[in-house]
């Protein structure tokens, strides 16, 4: 199937500067839109404080970029804009790009970027769909040419509609409302995510002797998600807590990092363990599970935390029975193995060994 039909969309890689795009080129404009008023009316107050007359340049600004990228030149012309005074002015498409010198040979790290964290080489592209506004400027264009090795950009989607639309389309499947065609979306976590707390150590009598900070990343970098995952401890007996913080971030650059300050994210406290572990003391303790899930949206979150005991039969009678049980409603052969199965000996995480174990679960409380 051609990409385009395809029900589950999935993010390889992601490139991105903040401070890049449509937004900067449309401010820049109005800037320098009011300089050539201030220029043509140098004996009228200052424009620049004028709000409303700032933001009809804005409007006017963005019209004036859209114009330019299919002509050499436009007059920009707004009535009534500043003390009842009508502004109109020549800008050329030579004008504007000088505006924008400085913000082309930034273009390409975004794209590279995205490029080598999705594994794919240039080769592997098959196309290139141009989004946004801010991509129609043909300046632009020839960056992104440079930057994908693309001899073609492809144009058939609206670039300022597309991003609504798509919102739209994956609300509607989201919704028992509407009946849509279902789209799946498979985004890429941008940044680890880890998650901390203090190991404790044991002697022989079970009292704790040293407590060991550990760091472990839970979500690496272009992690799929949706997706959950679990983290059991297995040494607390009592309420403890953990912190789930952003993981190493050297990869981003120093103007990237400066847009996170606090790296910790929350602070979870795990209350209720004592009261459980005493509740089910004729019972082996085997951890307290925590799951953590990152959400469609890229909230990562707690789903749920539960404590685990396992019982052990008391006699092979009850054991046996379980097996013959278990064995009739799979249907396998003795030593006949499906595939994806455990060997002998081996149970998946969060699963008991039938016929053997009972596992228990108890909900406990984060908060």
């Amino acid at each position: 199937k051609q990409w385009y039909q395809r029900r589950v969309r999935e993010v390889m890689g992601v490139g991105y500067d903040r401070s890049l795009g449509g937004y900067e080129m449309d401010i820049r404009l109005r800037d320098f839109l009011a300089n050539k008023f201030t220029e043509k009316y140098p004996k009228k107050s200052p424009i620049t404080k004028n709000k409303r007359a700032m933001s009809k340049l804005l409007k006017e600004a963005k019209k004036v970029k859209t114009v330019l990228s299919a002509n050499s030149d436009v007059f920009a012309q707004v009535e009534t804009l500043h003390e009842d005074t009508d502004f109109r002015v020549k800008v050329s498409r030579e004008e504007m790009e000088a505006l924008f010198s400085d913000l082309y040979p930034r273009i390409s790290a975004p794209f590279e970027e995205a490029i080598t964290v999705s594994g794919v080489s240039r080769s592997e592209i098959d196309q290139v769909v141009l989004f946004g506004g801010g991509t129609r400027v043909p300046r632009v264009q020839e960056e992104i040419k440079k930057a994908t090795g693309a001899s073609v950009l492809h144009k058939y989607i609206n670039t300022d509609e597309a991003a609504a639309m798509g919102s739209a389309f994956m609300a509607a499947t989201a919704s028992s409302v509407f009946r849509t065609k279902e789209i799946k979306l498979k985004d890429a976590n941008q940044f680890p995510f880890f998650v901390a707390f203090h190991k404790l150590v044991l002697n022989d009598e079970g009292d704790i002797t040293e407590e060991k900070l550990v760091n472990k990343e839970l979500y690496y970098r272009n992690n799929a998600y949706p997706q959950k995952k679990a983290m059991t401890f297995t040494k607390f007996t009592d309420d403890f807590h953990f912190n789930v913080s952003y993981g190493n971030l050297a990869f981003l650059s120093e103007g990237q990092s400066k847009e996170f300050g606090v790296e910790e994210l929350m602070r979870v406290n795990i209350k209720g363990v004592r009261d459980v572990y005493n509740q089910h003391h004729d019972k082996t303790a085997k951890g307290i599970k925590a799951h953590l899930l990152v959400s469609e949206s890229g909230m990562i979150n707690i789903d749920s935390v539960e404590a685990i005991f396992e019982t052990i039969p008391a006699n092979k009678t009850e054991s046996g029975w379980l097996d013959s049980v278990s064995n009739f409603f799979g249907g396998n052969e003795e030593g006949e193995q499906k595939e994806g199965e455990k060997k002998d000996g081996e149970t998946k995480e969060g699963e008991a060994k039938v016929g053997a174990n009972r596992t228990s679960r108890v909900h406990l409380s984060p908060c």
